[in-house]
């Protein structure tokens, strides 16, 4: 689409949108301005705390901000009260983080001014009744998040969502550790192909379950699809613990048994032991390589590499 024309769009928008970067506005729409009753002028560049610390009736609105730009790794939808220096108004805002893949540029607000139209359904507007919308608007974007972040086989997370966390958590390490591990089940597509789907979906519950279990404290478990799993080990002790867990995993898919089933299953195990930050998609890569490596090499072990 020619930049003219999604410029075009996004002016005459009736919803304002802003975006923010590192706090600061980076992005606003005539219909934001309009909103806010502040010119983009005022807010291009500066720290969204500072242009609305005006009036202490904005306290809940600017809260709701600036938790969706702590807490970017999540969608936040609220309801909340703005007073524009001569009315109030009340706004529904949606806000999520904006990706290019793992990447994070930013965050995105989205702002429609609900005033009028909550008069018109004779809803009354007072701080207690914010708080209750506010509420099942919690509750419903807890259920929707939980749905949206689930495998729904395994009840582990799903790719998207271990994506996402990974890539947060691995570039912001300062003085913590990480150990990534990529698993692949050795000789699972013959034991689904041989004793048919519903085999093939017990043996991926089995080893997800030994998984949460290896797994209880300080990791993120998943499910990118098939039989590859991801965990995302938060702070390990020493490179002899990424090892015992390790050999744990092996284990654990030694010990998949089904009755009936003559296929004996095992793991090829690739991890890296991450001392600082870096970009989710190298060590991804790099653990990746490093299940080829144990595959090539005879399959049911595990090999670690260094970023």
């Amino acid at each position: 689409m020619k930049e003219w024309i999604q410029e075009k769009i996004l002016n005459n928008i009736s919803g304002g949108i802003l975006f923010i970067k590192k706090g600061r506005v980076q992005y606003a729409n005539p219909a934001a301005e309009k909103i806010l009753n502040k010119s983009f002028a005022e807010m291009q560049g500066n720290s969204f705390a500072e242009i609305f610390i005006d009036y202490d009736e904005n306290d809940d609105f600017n809260q709701v901000v600036l938790d969706s730009i702590v807490d970017h790794s999540n969608a936040h939808e609220n309801i909340v009260q703005y007073f524009d220096g001569k009315n109030i108004k009340y706004f529904h805002i949606k806000s999520s983080a904006l990706r290019d893949g793992t990447e994070k540029l930013g965050i995105l607000i989205l702002l429609d001014d609900i005033t009028e139209l909550m008069k018109l359904r004779g809803i009354e507007l007072d701080l207690q009744k914010i708080q209750e919308l506010n509420q099942q608007l919690r509750a419903r974007n807890q259920q929707l998040k939980l749905e949206a972040e689930t495998d729904k086989l395994t009840g582990l997370l799903n790719k998207k969502a271990m994506e996402n966390l990974c890539a947060d958590y691995l570039q912001s390490l300062e003085n913590e550790t990480a150990a990534l591990y990529v698993i692949d089940l050795d000789h699972f597509k013959e034991a689904n192909d041989t004793y048919g789907h519903q085999c093939g979906d017990m043996i991926l519950q089995i080893f997800a379950n030994s998984l949460q279990e290896i797994f209880s404290e300080n990791a993120c478990v998943g499910r990118f699809g098939g039989d590859e799993f991801v965990i995302l080990l938060k702070n390990p002790a020493d490179e002899n613990f990424i090892v015992d867990k390790a050999r744990a995993i092996l284990q654990a898919a030694q010990d998949i048994f089904i009755e009936g089933m003559k296929i004996h299953i095992t793991a090829s195990i690739g991890a890296v032991n991450v001392s600082a930050a870096a970009e989710y998609e190298k060590i991804f890569a790099l653990a990746d390589k490093a299940v080829y490596f144990v595959k090539e090499n005879g399959r049911n072990n595990f090999h670690i590499n260094r970023n």
